[in-house]
């Protein structure tokens, strides 16, 4: 059975794929201790940026003090080992994935906004409202708010057009028995939700109880029925701990 598994800004992930480009293929010839420092590092630029604009402007900032570095040190032949600019490159695709618009379109076309994922994100949060709940904005388009027994995450995807909700039930442990076993059932008889694995850059994988919502023509109805399969889960998974 594929899992299905979601990245949080899992920023080791994202300096790998750095590496699979030119002229970044050394950070591939990192050890592990290198690689998390330099992680570590992209990770302090992260929390400097509290939304979509200042994380476009550090990776814009980072993009354009390094192009010229590099392309001179590509010409002259010279070595273009060069973290600042890596850690510009994972910015950059940083940006693409919560964002879905590359850094250089929209440096290139100056979409400082993206009025159509704005307007979505507001209509998200009526819905929201609706639905009574009190929740925090994390991010743009990333809400959560608390269960009982969870935080539940709220995210707007918005290359994909869904609305994901997902809910860590508990980390991820290759050799313990419940969290396969709930994996295996994918969700059971609880319609709209399912089980997947969530990696959180500060705390690890994590099983989740997940669902998703198509953003067009967004429904609280919708919204409120993924919700409800997800805490179903949340429930199912406690009573699985509690008979383990």
């Amino acid at each position: 059975m594929r899992i299905w598994r979601k990245k949080d800004d899992d920023v080791a992930s994202v300096l790998r794929k750095v590496g699979k480009q030119e002229p970044f293929r050394w950070v591939r010839q990192l050890d592990d201790v290198e690689l998390e420092r330099l992680a570590d590092n992209v990770r302090v630029e992260l929390d400097t940026c509290g939304s979509r604009d200042d994380l476009l402007e550090s990776a814009a900032r980072l993009h354009y003090q390094t192009r010229p570095r590099i392309e001179g040190r590509l010409k002259r032949g010279e070595d273009v080992v060069d973290e600042e600019a890596a850690r510009g490159r994972a910015l950059a695709l940083i940006f693409e994935r919560r964002y879905g618009v590359p850094l250089e379109r929209a440096l290139d076309e100056g979409l400082e906004i993206d009025d159509a994922a704005e307007e979505i994100n507001l209509q998200i949060e009526r819905v929201l409202r609706q639905l009574g709940l009190a929740y925090s904005v994390l991010d743009e388009g990333h809400w959560v708010f608390e269960l009982e027994a969870a935080s539940v995450h709220v995210r707007h995807y918005v290359a994909a057009g869904s609305l994901d909700v997902y809910s860590p039930v508990r980390l991820w442990e290759e050799d313990e028995d419940v969290s396969p076993l709930l994996l295996r059932q994918n969700g059971g008889s609880v319609a709209g939700a399912f089980w997947g694995i969530c990696t959180f850059e500060s705390a690890g994988d994590h099983l989740c109880a997940c669902a998703r919502v198509a953003t067009a023509d967004l429904q609280a109805a919708a919204v409120s029925f993924a919700l409800a399969s997800v805490a179903a889960l949340v429930a199912a998974a406690a009573r699985a701990a509690d008979d383990d």
